[in-house]
């Protein structure tokens, strides 16, 4: 199976009143001719729609069947007019095999012009093709999780409490995997009790199913040409709501802690940044520029799905920060050995994403639109209100006052009496200069960045003995690594900057519960901690941040995780403790 996710075979209709094209590879239209009045009938008003959010300050909707995105657009539209107050936010969690592309989907919008300004922010913000979750963020407190791949694979990595239904796959004798016992399934699974569902389709081994999943189901007058649907409701007792945190409290003000403070501003929380330091970004996110591009696997798995979603996260986020923070660049991606060569070619010959992120060079590969980003600048406006505090000594995170903890500190969480993953500091030198060229990045290994008026090369990554220092060694070796990337610059006014970054032994960060003690008392993994940690970030700090804040954020609020159940598990703190269980020691 290719890592690049199928595209639709669209055939269009002849007929200029019919906005509707025909899926060959399913033999089945997207939606009837009613479109937009069939999708407001079966879906909108099937689930109750606006009714079953009144006065919730959270609600999530999920979706089997993306598709053109005009269920989305139609729920936004009903959302905005309905919104329960002006905080509420609104979860859309959808599901699709091959997704349509943004031209196409904007030939199909045209076709209802009241949508025309939803439209297009939703095509402004149109999922890339990639196979895994995207977490796209739209106005009015609407965020959207697509899951895109074969509803076998993506459905059952999914997590989530949904609130309501919208099951509009093609039809079951065409598309019988998302009509399945196992897929309706996982529907429950995925469900809050009581959750509403809604279809088009009467069909009777979706009936037979979703009884089987714990749902009831009732036949509804139909809309148009189509007599019937159905509206089922999953029957459950509903147990009290979570709380969700109403005051957070983040350890380090680093990058992962500017992350998880944006994350956890967002959500309406009140949030305290402390630090050891004396300001933000002390540590190695305190340097000059940032470059921010991936190292992607050759094979598909766990860990190569976290960086790919990582990496479309970052791109949708920095760029919102503004141009006085971020620069988009493109980076050239050069191989260093024989080695990295073929792994580049075996990348170029499956990629895991199209030639509209990732392009062939003649040497090497391009990462088309990477990200310069500039710490002093991006820190504080990650932060803006948040209550901020330096100079800060913790002894014990159990006296912080605050619903949620969140531990960022970096290379420091041994020196707060966290049990966490066992770290290794890795002393990072680089230098920076003047420069007056336009923002461009090129590295192997090693890297030169150029974007709002300097270049930054280098750099280091040795091991770390006590405080960083500055050496005229890593000087020179930064040096050499400007000489074989950038020969035609010559190098003056250079300034030096060291800082240890936080490896963890996979060279995979962490996020998620922190265990409370190395082992439980009977010798398996530890319990968990109800505090977060974020940590393990090593080099590609500014890549990983965005992503697992908002993991953990999620997580936090009861929201459909933004990363798959075996990429969090990859990801998890207490990974180390059990392979040492299961090692035996």
């Amino acid at each position: 199976m290719s890592r690049l996710p199928p595209l639709p075979d669209l055939d269009w209709p002849d007929s200029q009143n019919s906005a509707a094209p025909f899926a060959r590879d399913h033999g089945d239209v997207y939606f009837s001719g009613e479109g937009l009045s069939e999708k407001r009938t079966v879906f909108l008003s099937g689930c109750g729609l606006p009714d079953a959010w009144s006065g919730r300050e959270h609600f999530t909707v999920g979706e089997l069947g993306f598709g053109t995105g005009l269920n989305l657009l139609a729920l936004w539209d009903l959302w905005r007019r309905h919104r329960p107050s002006p905080t509420a936010c609104l979860n859309y969690l959808s599901f699709e095999g091959a997704l349509i592309r943004k031209d196409d989907a904007a030939r199909i919008h045209a076709a209802w012009p009241e949508l025309g300004e939803l439209s297009q922010q939703l095509l402004a913000s149109w999922p890339d093709r990639a196979r895994g979750l995207q977490r796209i963020h739209l106005p009015d407190g609407l965020t959207l999780t697509l899951a895109i791949d074969d509803i076998s694979a993506a459905i059952p990595q999914a997590r989530a409490k949904c609130d309501a239904w919208f099951l509009d796959g093609f039809a079951p004798s065409k598309n019988p995997g998302m009509w399945s016992a196992e897929t309706l399934n996982h529907v429950a699974r995925l469900s809050a009790p009581n959750a509403r569902a809604a279809t088009y389709t009467v069909a009777g081994d979706v009936r037979r199913n979703l009884e089987a999943a714990g749902f009831s189901v009732a036949k509804m007058p139909g809309h148009g040409r189509k007599k019937e649907r159905l509206e089922a409701r999953l029957i459950a007792e509903r147990p009290p709501i979570a709380s969700v945190p109403k005051t957070v409290t983040i350890v380090g003000a680093g990058i992962a802690g500017a992350c998880a403070a944006h994350a956890f501003l967002r959500r309406g929380c009140d949030v305290t940044v402390i630090d050891r330091g004396s300001s933000t970004g002390a540590g190695a996110s305190g340097n000059p520029l940032a470059l921010v591009m991936p190292r992607l696997d050759a094979a598909d798995g766990p860990a190569a799905r976290a960086l790919v979603e990582a990496w479309l996260y970052a791109r949708r986020f920095y760029p919102a920060l503004g141009s006085d923070a971020v620069q988009q660049l493109d980076a050239k991606h050069l191989p260093r050995s024989e080695k990295e060569q073929l792994r580049f070619a075996k990348l170029i010959a499956d990629p895991p994403l199209d030639e509209t992120i990732l392009q062939q060079l003649e040497h090497g590969i391009a990462h088309l639109n990477a990200i310069a980003v500039r710490p002093r600048m991006a820190l504080p406006y990650l932060m803006h209100g948040a209550t901020l505090r330096f100079g800060a000594s913790i002894a014990d995170i159990a006296e912080l006052p605050a619903d949620l903890v969140i531990v960022c500190a970096g290379i420091g969480l041994a020196d707060i009496g966290v049990h966490a993953p066992a770290l290794a500091g890795r002393l990072g030198q680089l230098e920076s200069m003047p420069a007056s060229g336009s923002p461009n990045a090129i590295a192997d290994g090693g890297y030169a960045v150029e974007a709002f008026g300097q270049l930054v090369f280098g750099a280091t990554f040795e091991a770390a003995h006590g405080e960083p220092q500055i050496t005229d060694a890593a000087r020179l070796q930064n040096l050499e690594t400007l000489a074989r990337l950038r020969p035609d610059i010559t190098p003056a006014d250079i300034t030096s900057r060291a800082a240890i970054r936080a490896t963890t032994q996979d060279r995979l960060p962490f996020a998620g519960a922190m265990p409370d003690n190395e082992k439980a008392p009977d010798g398996t993994p530890a319990p968990f901690s109800p505090h977060r940690l974020i940590g393990g970030l090593g080099s590609r700090g500014f890549l990983w941040a965005p992503l697992l804040a908002e993991f953990v954020a999620s997580e936090a609020f009861g929201e459909p995780s933004p990363i798959e159940a075996n990429v969090a598990e990859c990801l998890n703190p207490g990974r180390f403790l059990a392979r040492a269980a299961r090692r035996g020691g």
